[in-house]
């Protein structure tokens, strides 16, 4: 598995990718008809910056996990939205935006789905969460929702069912305070087929704190912490003595 964590307000491209022509294309002339439309939608121009560098980062790294340009690596999504690789089915991929923050995986021993989001005020959190995900106990706390949300976030996503129609599905664990787990996700193999991590997120330089989750079949997801502080400087392919690394661009 393959985890990155993209700064995208700092973000920097390989200078070695661009050597032939000395210049570094704009985010615009890098994307996809499709995106460049989706990015018109926007009425933000920070928003429209990050969504157009998220992009362009997935292609990025996936281009360089799997060894292929970037501009030759096609993301097709489901009905659902669910992303893939139409030409690499092997690896399975997930990614979350939230504000600066891009949290992008990669696995191929199965399904993955992540989940990140930068702690905020959230009013009227708990209906926010009981609206998708009913089962929610009414003795529940407000310091669960974003552990609560990241995790159904991450698990749904790994389905590719979406929200509305995989929330029902997901089988939480709430404890005192903050703690959450992840039983299972009925209707797709055994409860003990997947494993869900969801975690704080310090604040590191300017990027905000936040909450992310990871939800993976057969094997359980290494701690995003852990990973954080094994950062490299510049994009690398993964080495053989380790399955896992994030980036900050």
């Amino acid at each position: 598995m393959d985890v990155w964590l993209v700064d995208l307000d700092e973000h920097a491209w390989s200078p070695a990718r661009y050597a032939d022509t000395g210049t570094r294309p704009g985010p615009r002339a890098r994307a996809t008809p499709e995106e460049n439309r989706r990015a018109a939608e926007f009425t933000h121009a920070s928003t429209t910056r990050r969504f157009l560098r998220a992009r362009l980062a997935v292609r990025e790294l996936l281009g360089e996990r799997l060894a292929v340009p970037p501009a030759e690596l096609r993301v097709a999504h489901t009905p659902h939205g669910k992303p893939y690789l139409p030409d690499h089915p092997h690896l399975h991929i997930s990614w979350s935006r939230s504000e600066r923050l891009l949290l992008l995986a990669a696995a191929d021993t199965g399904p993955i789905g992540v989940d990140i989001e930068w702690l905020r005020p959230m009013p009227a959190a708990l209906d926010a969460l009981a609206t998708v995900y009913p089962a929610l106990p009414v003795t529940a706390e407000p310091e669960v929702f974003l552990p609560a949300w990241t995790l159904l976030e991450a698990a749904v996503k790994a389905t590719g069912q979406g929200l509305a129609r995989g929330a029902k599905e997901v089988d939480l664990a709430l404890g005192p305070g903050s703690t959450v787990a992840l039983r299972g996700i009925v209707g797709h193999g055994p409860p003990d087929a997947w494993y869900g991590r969801t975690e704080p997120l310090a604040a590191r330089g300017a990027l905000p704190a936040a909450v992310a989750a990871v939800v993976t079949r057969d094997r359980p997801p290494m701690s995003l912490n852990q990973l954080l502080g094994r950062d490299r400087p510049t994009p690398a392919p993964p080495s053989q003595d380790t399955d896992s690394f994030v980036l900050t661009l």
